[in-house]
């Protein structure tokens, strides 16, 4: 009898919870959606950190890329393991030689039992050049020219090959490299792109706020990643500073129901730019509160069309733009 009693006191709670998820949502305008403690989410960031290249993450994956024969410096309160490459320590920090031929390279930090996997990958030299390609696959010209005096819009000097990932490797906890090829020349071996670890670094927390909020999803859905110039031209656009182009960019949605297009955020009934706004609005919240999970970059707003429903565009630019309110 006692234990009945306490299994009714537990039911009861149960009860009790769901009410108050049920409540939550609808405050927050996402009744209809599945809510989401959000703790999956919680279990990808570990108890310490890594840096390099000026960033800093506790995400339990996450992915960079060097040229041949560089250096690679880091700093973590774990030592790293890699099988490949010149690894030593010294007063600035771990110090990693990349071989000296293209390639990935898997290293783990590890501290505590908790682990971080960092998907380093050694780039296939480029040279820009106007119609420029790499072993076939076309990839155009950058700009000679720093775009606002910028390092980050400096032409690229090499590119990851497809083949060394393979698509479906996660770079990240919930985001895979796959979901950043550009649209050229699909099924082209060998397929190159880019993709910046600051960029992933913002969908991830954009993808997490949004379990917060009660919105569920095991991803973000990448309209478009990465751009070639040569794509990037061919589908209209005549910029040369698109933060697609240096793999900076992603134009997503959030599909938690898996029906190919954008969630009714806003429990409206429809799918519209409205749920674009309201996705926008939450990484709009993100970018005021700031801090190293959301460096700084745009934000742009997308309505539907016959060839796709709305979205949002997230980069990492390094400065602040906004767009299509």
């Amino acid at each position: 009898m006692q234990n009945l009693g306490r299994l009714s006191v537990y039911l009861k709670g149960i009860s009790y919870m769901n009410k108050m998820k049920s409540m939550i949502a609808t405050a927050l305008g996402v009744s209809g959606l599945a809510f989401s403690s959000g703790t999956a989410h919680a279990a990808d960031r570990v108890g310490f950190t890594i840096s390099f290249q000026g960033i800093t993450s506790d995400l339990s994956i996450l992915m960079t890329s060097v040229m041949p024969s560089e250096t690679l410096i880091m700093k973590s309160q774990a030592s790293p393991t890699v099988a490949a490459g010149d690894l030593s320590f010294s007063d600035k920090g771990w110090k990693w030689q990349a071989p000296s031929e293209p390639g990935r390279h898997e290293m783990t930090f590890d501290k505590d039992g908790e682990k971080i996997t960092l998907q380093i990958f050694v780039l296939t030299p480029f040279k820009n050049a106007e119609n420029a390609s790499l072993n076939g696959y076309k990839i155009g010209a950058y700009r000679k020219t720093l775009f606002k005096d910028l390092p980050t819009y400096a032409a690229p000097r090499g590119f990851i090959d497809l083949s060394d990932g393979p698509a479906d490797l996660k770079i990240s906890p919930h985001f895979t490299l796959g979901q950043f090829i550009c649209k050229q020349q699909p099924g082209h071996d060998p397929t190159y792109l880019l993709v910046r670890p600051e960029t992933l670094i913002k969908l991830e927390t954009l993808l997490e706020a949004a379990a917060a909020r009660g919105w569920k999803a095991d991803t973000l859905h990448v309209m478009s990643g990465f751009r070639t110039p040569h794509y990037n031209r061919s589908i209209g656009n005549r910029t040369t500073s698109s933060r697609h182009l240096y793999g900076g960019a992603a134009d997503v949605w959030l599909d938690g129901d898996g029906d190919g297009r954008m969630d009714d955020l806003n429990g409206d009934g429809k799918i519209d730019k409205d749920d674009a706004r309201k996705l926008a609005s939450l990484a709009e919240s993100l970018a005021k509160k700031g801090g190293r999970d959301w460096p700084f970059g745009g934000i742009g707003i997308y309505g539907s069309t016959s060839a796709h429903g709305p979205f949002i565009h997230i980069d990492s630019r390094g400065y602040s733009a906004r767009w299509g309110r």
